[in-house]
């Protein structure tokens, strides 16, 4: 690490002996905060510091403020748009400058960075003619289905039904793209992800499987930029609004992405969260050559595959019977390690991607649909996405059934509150106490506000996210929901979880049995 912050600072520091830069310095008292986009902070006298500050490209200054003011949402696209190569990733995925003197203030690393803005209000106009309604947590559809991929192989391997798979290889084969940007696991640590432009079908199968730990996908921008051909792009809502912002600012991108299928998303998860958990594994990892988030029935179980093949349960391997879904541990796991910017995010459900995709979780609509065999749930919400998914449908590649728009907009219903109101609220709070928040919207416009129980259950979902601000005693609280006592505490939790399932069910049944799905 070294290695890679002696030479910046030196660099920077010789850069100051004799420059004489024209750019525009910050406010006078605004101190020099290089922390952010180095290794390690870099430490200058006074007046190097005034020296460095007439030399250093503004543009960083900035990257540097949106780093240390918790906007970056590391999803690679500064890196990503960068046309000299000055960025690249840090082990914990924030930007980091490793080739200084190619700098040239060109500012646009600034400029698509979702994190720090992403003008909510305009793209909507844009993208879809029509005002937005920050109390619909679904966005703008066209419309919602279930579905997944006819190939067998394909569906029992993915998440839930192969649907975003199946769509890809559908275009890959009908030459309809050259690839597709999408997250693969790496090699080492094997719980991380990697992004890739997969070309074939076995790089897109590589990527089935959910990913939930950071990754700077969008890195792979310049990869798309600077080869022929078409692609889509498979990401994450804040990656979406990177890709869309990059897209606005690169004409080579606009012509090349052809499709953006977005992810629903409750919140990334620090790589933290997996060295502890690689911790209590302990010496089975060494053996371990691949990490599977899911395994068997929806939602399924995290396992490791070990060199020998074999499948070895990441949670509670020691327990027979009752072993946690996937689901409910990523359910507390985020709770404890959620990205400060992710607590400032309201994007739920992908609204920018052509194409939005997550779990079913809603009640079944017909009785002979059994999530348990595997579904995907999708809002199409633009025509191109419409076009596509009709295409691959005729073509034999997915299954789909339709929705009516109320199913749709009950399905994912609780976490796309959850998210939307919490940030709402974040945000509000931060901006209060003067810290720097993200700008979605003109400053003139206010983020609508809950009232009365509403408001109550909002403020109690956010104090469940408390350890997220206090990291010094979050690894002893993860450890201790993995102990035998925490296991008893998630069975409970499971029976609960039934109970209210059920209640749903029920309601909805009862429901379309008096009314009709309409």
């Amino acid at each position: 690490m070294e290695a890679k912050v002696r030479p910046a600072q030196e660099e920077i520091k010789e850069r100051a002996k004799s420059a004489k830069s024209s750019l525009k310095i910050l406010e006078q008292d605004d101190s020099l905060t290089l922390r952010g986009i180095f290794s390690e902070p870099l430490s200058f006298s006074l007046r190097e510091e005034k020296q460095a500050k007439d030399c250093m490209p503004r543009a960083l200054r900035s990257l540097s403020k949106i780093i240390t003011g918790d906007l970056c949402h590391r999803c690679g696209s500064c890196v990503g748009i960068c046309p000299t190569g000055v960025l690249s990733v840090n082990e914990d995925d924030y930007p980091e400058v490793i080739n200084l003197s190619a700098c040239t203030d060109c500012n646009l690393c600034v400029q698509v960075c979702p994190g720090d803005e992403f003008n909510w209000q305009e793209n909507y106009r844009k993208r879809y003619r029509r005002e937005i309604d920050l109390r619909n947590t679904h966005g703008f559809f066209k419309r919602g289905i279930l579905g997944y991929a006819k190939d067998l192989s394909l569906r029992e391997a993915s998440t839930s039904g192969g649907l975003v798979t199946a769509i890809l290889e559908y275009m890959l084969d009908r030459g309809e793209i050259n690839g597709a940007l999408v997250t693969v696991s790496a090699k080492d640590p094997i719980w991380r992800g990697k992004p890739i432009i997969a070309r074939s079908k076995e790089e897109l199968r590589e990527s089935v499987k959910s990913k939930y730990a950071l990754t700077p996908t969008n890195i792979l921008l310049s990869e798309i930029a600077k080869n022929e051909g078409k692609f889509a792009v498979v990401g994450l809502p804040c990656q979406i609004h990177g890709i869309v912002k990059a897209m606005q600012i690169n004409p080579k991108l606009k012509e090349k992405i052809v499709l953006t299928i977005g992810l629903f998303c409750h919140a990334a998860i620090e790589h933290d969260a997996f060295k502890v958990l690689w911790e209590t594994l302990g010496e089975v990892t060494k053996r371990a050559k691949r990490f599977i988030s899911r395994v068997g029935k929806h939602p399924g179980t995290p396992h490791l595959e070990l060199e020998n093949g074999e499948l070895y349960p990441v949670y509670f391997p020691n327990k027979k019977g009752y072993r946690p879904s996937s689901m409910e541990l990523i359910n507390i796991i985020y709770r404890l390690y959620t990205p400060p910017r992710c607590m400032t995010c309201f994007d739920a459900l992908a609204e920018f991607a052509d194409i939005a995709v997550g779990d079913p979780w809603m009640a079944p609509p017909k009785k002979d649909i059994n999530f348990y065999d595997g579904w995907s749930f999708a809002l199409v919400r633009s025509s191109r996405g419409e076009e596509v998914v009709k295409r691959a449908e005729q073509s034999g590649y997915i299954h789909i059934e339709k929705v009516t728009k109320r199913e749709a907009l009950k399905c994912n219903t609780l976490m796309a509150h959850e998210k939307r109101w919490r940030a709402f609220r974040v945000i509000e709070t931060n901006q209060r106490q003067g810290k720097p928040i993200p700008r979605y919207l003109p400053i003139t416009q206010k983020f609508p506000r809950r009232l009365g129980f509403k408001f109550i259950k909002t403020e109690i979902h956010i104090l469940t996210h408390i350890f997220c601000y206090l990291p010094r005693y979050r690894a002893a609280i993860f450890k201790f929901i993995l102990s035998d006592f925490g296991y008893y505490l998630l069975w409970l939790n499971k029976q609960r979880r039934k109970v209210r399932l059920f209640l749903r069910d029920k309601y909805e049944r009862l429901r379309v049995a008096l009314l009709g799905r309409e």
